[in-house]
């Protein structure tokens, strides 16, 4: 089975919230505060696998957590990435960026670091943060 169609059901401390297209899920590596995931509840590995309407409301919900995760963590600029070279399935990095960053100015799959590893209080803080910006329905 698909690692990222196993992780939809979990309800664990990564958990943030369930929309009608994702699931969305912090990272476990928080170097860049508020690094979270978003997965795709449909297994398909490339965007044009999805209907248009599908697509653009998958897009409205990838919009909609970038402008959370800005305004949740005083980003200057948000990363949105769709890779899909090592998990073959649907699903959204972003990532805030600062100025102040250890990165700034470098796609972080280029700087070798230490995972940040939050402590479960630090962790619980940060999807608190977040979910308190969450409106009761995403902007779809």
């Amino acid at each position: 089975m698909c690692t990222m169609c196993a992780g939809l059901s979990k309800r664990d401390g990564f958990f943030i919230v369930e929309w009608p297209h994702h699931v969305w899920r912090l990272a476990e590596d928080q170097t860049w505060p508020g690094w979270s995931m978003l997965i795709h509840k449909k297994h398909v590995t490339e965007l044009f696998e999805m209907s248009p309407a599908e697509r653009a409301a998958a897009m409205e919900e990838v919009s909609e957590a970038a402008r959370i995760l800005k305004n949740a963590f005083g980003a200057t600029k948000m990363n949105i990435e769709l890779l899909g070279n090592q998990e073959p399935h649907v699903h959204w990095h972003i990532i805030p960026r600062r100025t102040d960053d250890p990165a700034w100015n470098r796609p972080i799959w280029t700087f070798s670091h230490a995972p940040v590893r939050l402590s479960p209080k630090e962790h619980d803080s940060v999807v608190a943060r977040i979910r308190r910006k969450i409106p009761a329905a995403p902007a779809v």
